[in-house]
């Protein structure tokens, strides 16, 4: 039959082989695949569980993409509600212990709170303060949650209160925007903290989203004189420090005022999305002391011109001349943050891989997630090249600032270091929040942007590089939604062979897609969804969770 081209490849191990061959050679090429098969098989024995990051396994970036998706899941998980409240509250006989402190129990518990995490909290904290015969320390609660979330994890029962929760849930803000009824759900649950007293138990609950859900204008201002008010700011370029600054002066929960409004003791259980976790910042803490200066709202909104009308002098002058009174039985405890998942990353990978370095660089990555993405490509062709012996072991001032790792700098060269000596795989993990500047009409988010940005400046870092290896990007948000999307992210890469550059931009340039097009027009959700039927984009569904957005690195140098 003459020659032929006989090509075989075992994707789901990495083993490939090549070659033209006659019809007489072909049974000892497969005796071949049988013996390599043999030695692969003897290695997992020996390795249980571990995916060696070796000559032998190099070049599956299918595989790679897997590895990143299964980390950065590690780290959403690790952030859930539900088992956050476990580790930090506990039953010990008829007292309640919260991160190392112990409360009585004298039927004498109250619980309410809001954000978009908070109904996951819910479950496990009847469960513990429910006694053996049915009955419950909780005596009432109110939780304001976003709308339509029970129907949303519907399917996930253990995420909602049981049927017979004494708890009352108040759905409102709808897309994030304070309404009547997050108003109608402030009202109740200041109204439950007013008349609790000293030996009563106030738990409160709050999490991203908090302070949308728990709008209390300070009368006479209304719902809407006082989101118009927000609005107009945020056009102007106000900060969120400054939009917390004047929400916590014109309302009457924010900025510690709840925590004032009760005699009950106080413990506040919080998930964190801001950088860094400031507690005055989260829901504009209304279980934290405001310190802004009496004059600090008014002085905020003649910065940005904005007109004080009698309603807003009404109020800043009483908040010049009033003296609230302070609630002195207040704790309030962090249980989670970026950092929580950004620590579960780095435990799934050092637990599921060998033979390489994983360094946590950043929890406060920030800016604009194009400009992100462009520098973070910049970084990762440079540490390829640096892993690859083609240049010095040196990371600029720029990029270490840009991308918020200067803190980390010393534990990153030690990783590089290592890794160049033993070309071996690096893993690097960044957290925070970035921003998108909307120009088009398309549909996208911060996560999906960085991506596409990340996937298109790396092609042209590294086109004309020597470099062999493989460089593996993703971003993803862990509350498993970017933007107005169904997506939490995406993932790309970029893989250099002897033979040749394969990268996700040639993928979708084969298939007809212009990523420029799609980036001008803020479309990075189409582009993901066009490109490979969606396969790169992260789609894990309402994850019940909100500690801002994970990015995972995967740099590989092949010998």
């Amino acid at each position: 039959m003459g020659d032929m081209f006989l090509c075989v490849i075992i994707t789901k191990h990495n083993f490939c082989f090549s070659s033209d061959v006659t019809i007489g050679r072909t049974r000892h090429l497969l005796r071949t695949l049988k013996d390599l098969w043999l030695l692969y098989s003897l290695h997992r024995k020996a390795n249980p569980g571990k995916i060696m990051a070796s000559k032998c396994l190099r070049g599956n970036v299918q595989e790679s993409i897997t590895r990143i998706r299964k980390a950065f899941m590690a780290g959403v998980n690790s952030v859930q509600p539900h088992e956050l409240i476990k580790k930090h509250l506990q039953r010990n006989a008829e007292s309640l212990e919260i991160n190392k402190v112990n409360y009585t129990l004298k039927n004498n518990v109250y619980v309410i709170g809001f954000g978009k995490a908070v109904i996951g909290m819910i479950r496990p904290v009847e469960d513990a303060l429910r006694n053996s015969d049915g009955t419950s320390h909780i005596q009432e609660g109110v939780i304001s949650v976003p709308i339509g979330i029970q129907d949303t994890f519907a399917k996930k029962p253990h995420l909602l209160p049981t049927e017979n929760s004494i708890i009352e849930i108040v759905e409102g803000a709808k897309n994030n925007i304070p309404d009547e009824a997050a108003y109608a759900g402030a009202r109740k649950i200041l109204s439950l903290a007013q008349k609790l007293k000293e030996n009563d138990l106030l738990l409160v609950l709050i999490s991203g989203g908090g302070s949308a859900l728990l709008p209390y204008p300070t009368p006479p201002l209304t719902l809407h004189e006082k989101s118009e008010l927000v609005k107009s700011l945020s056009k102007k370029g106000a900060t969120i420090t400054e939009l917390n600054t004047v929400r916590k002066a014109l309302s009457q929960t924010k900025g510690g005022k709840l925590a004032s409004a009760t005699e009950a003791e106080v413990v506040t259980l919080i998930l964190s999305d801001i950088i860094g976790s400031p507690l005055d910042m989260i829901a504009s803490g209304p279980t934290v002391c405001n310190t802004d200066p009496v004059d600090a709202a008014e002085n905020i909104l003649h910065k940005y011109d904005i007109a004080i009308t009698e309603n807003l002098r009404h109020i800043l002058d009483k908040n010049a001349s009033e003296n609230i009174k302070t609630n002195p039985n207040v704790s309030n405890f962090i249980i989670g943050s970026n950092e929580t998942a950004l620590s579960e990353v780095l435990s799934s990978i050092t637990k599921t891989e060998s033979n390489c370095q994983s360094v946590i660089l950043s929890s406060s990555l920030s800016g604009e997630a194009g400009h992100t993405g462009r520098k973070m490509a910049g970084f990762a062709a440079n540490v390829l090249e640096i892993l690859c012996g083609h240049k010095d072991l040196q990371i600029s001032e720029s990029d270490l600032c840009d991308l918020c790792i200067n803190d980390s700098k010393p534990s990153l060269m030690d990783a590089l270091e290592r890794c160049r000596k033993s070309k071996t795989p690096i893993w690097l993990i960044f957290g925070g929040e970035t921003t998108v500047e909307v120009k088009g009409s398309g549909r996208g988010g911060r996560n999906q942007e960085m991506v596409l940005t990340f996937s298109m400046s790396i092609e042209e870092k590294l086109q004309a590089s020597t470099s062999i290896g493989e460089v593996v990007f993703l971003s993803g948000g862990t509350d498993g939604i970017d933007g107005p999307t169904d997506a939490a992210g995406a993932v790309t890469y970029w893989s250099s062979f002897n033979s040749g550059i394969k990268s996700q931009l040639k993928e979708a340039k084969e298939q007809g897609l212009n990523p420029d097009n799609f980036l001008r027009n803020n479309d990075s959700y189409t582009y993901f969804s066009e490109l490979s039927s969606g396969q790169y984009l992260l789609k894990p569904g309402h994850t019940g969770t909100n500690v801002m957005d994970l990015q995972i690195l995967l740099i590989n140098p092949f010998n």
